[in-house]
């Protein structure tokens, strides 16, 4: 009987620390993943669209009297085309952002807190290209004006570089799957073309904006030139889950 009472004791004690080791391994789980990646996609995704949304506040629609419409609203029109440009140069380049961020971010897991906090400061940059499209659209004559718009995009696109960059220096810690050397490296080539098209291409940007602020913008026309190129020579890294 003692030996029996003995044998229990020990059973339990065991199953105990069993449990005790399976907590602690759990609470291990959650502090490594923090905010989950779904919650850090969902914040992202949203402030892309509401961003992309906002840019067609840029263009202000002309007060006119009714009558005189059918003779001034065309002219009008027709005076706005840096506006439009702007416009269709700042949505894109977002669709570009989200995309580039929608594809850094698949090839993860987890997020621990270094990473939640430099994707929020992209974020910050993210949502002020609304601004700074609708000031540098009224003003494309103003050199600080288009400065403001192109500063704004190289901001945000090195912290997008900086998230690149950061989730494959630590890339063993945000997941648990292990992904082929080859595919590794051809995801590598694939992130640093892409990570350095925009900023290269904002850099021409700015130092065209000396010599001509209003045709600098034309710059950013090379950027779906660079993405197919992209496209072509690393297919494998394009596809998108």
């Amino acid at each position: 009987m003692a030996a029996s009472s003995s044998l229990s004791r020990i059973q339990t004690i065991i199953s105990s620390g069993l449990l005790f080791c399976s907590g602690i391994r759990g609470t291990m789980t959650v502090r490594r993943e923090g905010v989950g990646k779904s919650r850090l996609e969902s914040l992202s995704d949203g402030i892309f669209a509401f961003a992309m949304t906002l840019l067609v506040i840029s263009l202000a629609v002309p007060v006119i009297p009714k009558q005189d419409a059918p003779e001034l609203l065309p002219t009008l029109i027709s005076g706005m085309s840096s506006e439009f440009l702007i416009f269709a140069i700042a949505f894109f380049i977002l669709a570009g952002y989200w995309l580039s961020h929608h594809r850094i971010l698949r090839s993860i897991e987890y997020v621990d807190d270094r990473l939640i906090w430099t994707n929020i400061l992209l974020l910050f940059f993210i949502v002020l290209i609304p601004f700074t499209t609708s000031i540098s659209g009224d003003y494309d004559n103003v050199l600080e004006a288009v400065l403001l718009f192109h500063i704004n995009l190289l901001c945000a696109s090195a912290l997008l570089t900086f998230v690149w960059l950061y989730i494959r220096k630590h890339y063993e810690e945000l997941t648990s799957g292990e992904v082929p050397e080859r595919e590794l490296k051809r995801m590598e080539w694939a992130g640093k073309f892409r990570a350095l098209a925009i900023p290269a291409v904002t850099v021409v940007a700015i130092l065209v904006s000396f010599f001509d602020p209003a045709k600098s913008m034309w710059c950013y026309l090379l950027i779906p030139a660079i993405m197919v190129i992209a496209g072509r020579v690393y297919p494998s890294s394009c596809h998108t889950t």
